[in-house]
């Protein structure tokens, strides 16, 4: 065989190889995405559905709204994100972020990207309830394929490293289709 048919032939091996990693990738994403399709959503616990927008009269009376303990309002879609709204009363520094898992098979949602996104460094403390923003895409699912999810205000203190859960609340959201 010459130099030429040689390289020829490496070339479409190459050739296949690629398309062959193509064509896995995408049966492998779409065998992910079906653990998310079709779930029942049970019905002893209370769920509701983001909202999926506010005007910016809405956004604004957020900061007015007077809480008495820790609390999480979702808003948003698969489509276009989610946006996070946390109130936290800072008495000790650190941070304070989302964590979210599917409920009935218990999987851990946008891990990295959810924590990081949500993330809020507490600097100054205070003996109110302060309002905290972040927002999002759930990576998980597709759109307006719903199913049942635990969100959870975390907080992780400066000085000694610990994590410890705030408060929780249920929605049936939809994921983020790529």
């Amino acid at each position: 065989m010459t130099i030429a048919k040689k390289i020829i032939f490496g070339i479409l091996i190459l050739i296949g190889l690629f398309i062959g990693w193509i064509i896995f990738g995408l049966f492998a994403e779409d065998y992910e995405e079906t653990k998310f399709y079709n779930i029942e959503i049970p019905d002893k616990l209370n769920f509701e559905k983001p909202i999926e927008f506010l005007t910016n009269q809405q956004i604004d009376s957020l900061e007015k709204i007077k809480v008495d303990n820790e609390k999480i309002v979702i808003i948003g879609d698969g489509y276009s994100g989610y946006d996070f709204y946390m109130w936290h009363k800072p008495t000790e520094k650190g941070e304070i972020y989302i964590k979210a898992y599917e409920l009935t098979q218990n999987i851990q949602l946008s891990e990295w990207k959810l924590s990081t996104r949500t993330k809020n460094k507490i600097s100054e403390l205070s003996d109110n309830y302060k309002l905290y923003e972040g927002n999002t895409v759930i990576d998980e699912g597709t759109f307006e394929n719903y199913y049942p999810t635990r969100f959870e205000l975390w907080f992780k203190s400066e000085s000694s490293g610990i994590e410890k859960k705030l408060t929780e609340k249920n929605y049936v959201i939809d994921g983020w289709d790529r």
